[in-house]
């Protein structure tokens, strides 16, 4: 059962009635001003009619005098119809004269008075009616001149009583207007939850079904997506990882403990215990090389060196590295072919550290499983967004199926299990160049293996 906290912490029903409330008070606001001008213009016609009939009042007592303007008091004191007009006239001493009302005290200004508070004295009454009035002095005392405020409460009765249908009609409209709306953003809510609750339950492979309108909640479900793949493929990772160290781990230990038990049982002397420590000593530093490589690539791939980018020359590192292994591939035998000219400058945004320690692993990968008399070629080229680091041989290359699994971490070839080596050279590389946002490729060199790294083009170096 949906509770009243449940069904207001709703994105859906905050949204509706935020969205009312804003078309609402914007409403109630025109609604006030246009209120607040029409009283005051009606107000102000009326105390124009009451001035008039002021002025109209004294002209005659200056023309024809006090007494005149007695009579004509009187006359419209005594008619019976509702002329909404109040009617005092006090000689000097304050005493009554004439008029429809009797017993107000002066004062000075405008001053509204209720029927209610009136004392009558002819004509006919309304007692919701409300007088502005004035005193005014006059040529043997004051007069006294009020108009009825019928008019203005008419009006106002009749503005607030529409204007407040409308206001309800408005309010109404833009509360189920608001519900549509946000009612499309809860359902892909909800579908953004329901998602995320079966992630969180196991199910990896689920994702957020997008609409594919363009719009914030879009976008979320697509980062949200990709967030996910990314989380899956982390989770893939470190479940093969476990799974080769387990594997590929096994043997050296395995080794590590033989040796220690043929030196424990069979090791006479210490020259002959010496050559057994030094060797199960060599299966260690296997191991812990195998370790800090996996350390290393789990550091990379985590972005902990990110902080650590800067512009760099691709060039120059391609340069400063082949020049270094050079020597080292001609002491293998094999040839090494750089091919850098032409470039003035092939800028990338990265860690110069991880960058080298790439290059390095492809010419090391490149002479270990190679035999004597390969050619290895270092590349530059301009590629489609950026530069592109290509590094080839003329060795007996990887198999098609093969090339996807070698970026796995501790995979080796079979051809391969009896040279050197952890099996993390390529995963290494591979982490690296995600880490850089580049894309790895393997192919076919003919013969050999033919490795090409597409960097992207930093925002800030023009095209």
């Amino acid at each position: 059962m949906t509770t009243a906290s449940d069904l207001f912490s709703r994105t859906a029903v905050r949204l509706s009635i935020i969205f009312a409330l804003l078309i609402g008070s914007t409403v109630l606001a025109g609604v006030s001003i246009i209120y607040w001008q029409l009283s005051a213009g009606i107000e102000e016609g009326i105390k124009e009619r009451v001035t008039e009939n002021r002025d109209a009042l004294a002209a005659i007592d200056a023309s024809d005098g006090f007494g005149e303007m007695t009579e004509v008091i009187n006359r419209e004191a005594s008619s019976q119809r509702p002329t909404g007009t109040i009617l005092l006239l006090t000689d000097g001493s304050g005493k009554f004269v004439a008029g429809n009302v009797a017993g107000i005290a002066t004062f000075d200004g405008w001053r509204l008075i209720g029927e209610n508070g009136l004392d009558r004295v002819s004509g006919l009454t309304n007692p919701d009616d409300s007088y502005f009035t004035m005193w005014s002095p006059v040529s043997k005392g004051m007069l006294l001149v009020g108009g009825s405020d019928r008019d203005l409460q008419v009006v106002q009765s009749t503005l607030l009583g529409g204007l407040l249908w409308e206001l309800a009609a408005l309010v109404i409209l833009a509360v189920a207007s608001g519900t549509l709306v946000a009612r499309r953003a809860q359902v892909q809510i909800d579908a953004i939850s329901r998602a995320l609750a079966a992630v969180a339950n196991g199910k990896l492979a689920r994702r957020v079904a997008r609409r594919h309108t363009g719009d914030d909640l879009d976008r979320v479900a697509e980062q949200i997506n990709h967030t996910l793949d990314q989380l899956q493929r982390v989770i893939k990772r470190v479940d093969q990882s476990s799974t080769d160290i387990a594997h590929d781990l096994k043997r050296p230990m395995g080794r590590l403990r033989q040796k220690l038990d043929v030196a424990l049982r069979t090791a006479t002397d210490v020259p002959a215990f010496r050559t057994e420590i030094i060797a199960s000593l060599e299966e260690l530093d296997i191991i812990v090389e195998t370790f800090e490589a996996l350390l290393r690539i789990a550091q990379i791939e985590a972005g902990a060196r990110r902080e650590r980018f800067r512009l760099l020359d691709l060039r120059n590192l391609l340069t400063e590295v082949t020049e270094i292994y050079r020597p080292v591939v001609d002491d293998a035998g094999d040839v090494l072919v750089v091919q850098l000219q032409g470039f003035n400058s092939a800028i990338v945004n990265g860690d110069g550290e991880l960058l080298v320690q790439l290059f390095v692993n492809l010419i090391e990968n490149a002479i270990r499983h190679c035999p004597a008399g390969t050619t290895i070629r270092v590349a530059l080229h301009v590629g489609l967004n950026g530069p592109r680091v290509v590094v080839a041989d003329s060795g007996p290359g990887i198999p098609l199926e093969e090339r996807e699994k070698v970026l796995h971490r501790l995979y080796r070839l079979e051809k391969s299990r009896s040279t050197p080596g952890s099996g993390l050279g390529l995963s290494l590389v591979a982490a690296i160049a995600e880490l850089h946002g580049a894309r790895l490729t393997l192919d076919d060199n003919h013969p050999g293996l033919l490795v090409q790294v597409d960097f992207p083009r930093p925002p800030t170096v023009a095209h």
